[in-house]
């Protein structure tokens, strides 16, 4: 029943995030930081079975393969469209994967913990302490404005989204009632944030990754 409740209440306040909607209020709980991303690009393996010839003389042609290629999806006439993904949408969907690696039972993220994109943002949804508060930490991803060094900028805000915890039932309808409340997280945000940090350095082969001034 406890972590049913705590599940199901967290999918409602993850959108809700009422702690964030004063200025004010949201100073007293939230953290920053921003990397900068240089990408490895890998080259592309040769199709093998490009150009091959079967023995009645018909070409064979390879299939394509790998996942999150492409989105696909039925029109209106049930007709497959498929619509390609950005260059910064597959960096996200590979931050988005390889941060699910750490998360569970003995690992750096705890179990609960949801991560999912929106266009070019990132969301990471930690609940922390015994009690479940729900903070959450949005990765925006950006183009880096200098040629010369390419990559992303990343800027990552993390913000709590309630004075109550999602053990509390009905926590995130008294959250947005107590919307207005200033309170502090006792550092958890940026304890969260900085543990992520650590997760995206520990990577090699897809990127290299650092921290840079806040502008």
């Amino acid at each position: 029943m406890g972590a049913s409740l705590v599940s199901s209440q967290a999918s409602v306040q993850r959108y809700v995030r009422p702690a964030t909607w004063v200025t004010y209020c949201k100073s007293f709980h939230d953290a920053k930081m921003q990397w900068h991303f240089e990408t490895k690009i890998k080259k592309k393996k040769e199709n093998v079975g490009e150009g091959l010839i079967a023995k009645s003389g018909a070409k064979i042609r390879s299939a394509r393969s790998g996942p999150g290629s492409r989105r696909v999806s039925k029109g209106s006439r049930g007709k497959k469209s498929s619509t390609k993904l950005t260059a910064r949408e597959r960096f996200c969907e590979s931050i988005i994967s390889f941060l699910k690696k750490h998360v569970g039972k003995d690992k750096e993220l705890p179990e609960g913990t949801e991560i999912s994109r929106s266009g070019n943002v990132v969301t990471v949804s930690l609940l922390t302490g015994s009690a479940s508060w729900l903070n959450v930490v949005d990765f925006t991803v950006e183009k880096n404005p200098s040629i010369q060094q390419g990559g992303y900028i990343v800027k990552a805000k993390a913000s709590s989204t309630g004075i109550l915890p999602m053990y509390v039932p009905l926590a995130p309808v008294f959250n947005v009632a107590l919307f207005w409340t200033p309170f502090p997280d006792n550092g958890s945000n940026e304890q969260n944030i900085s543990q992520l940090e650590k997760i995206l350095m520990e990577e090699r082969d897809q990127w290299h990754a650092r921290r840079i001034d806040l502008a």
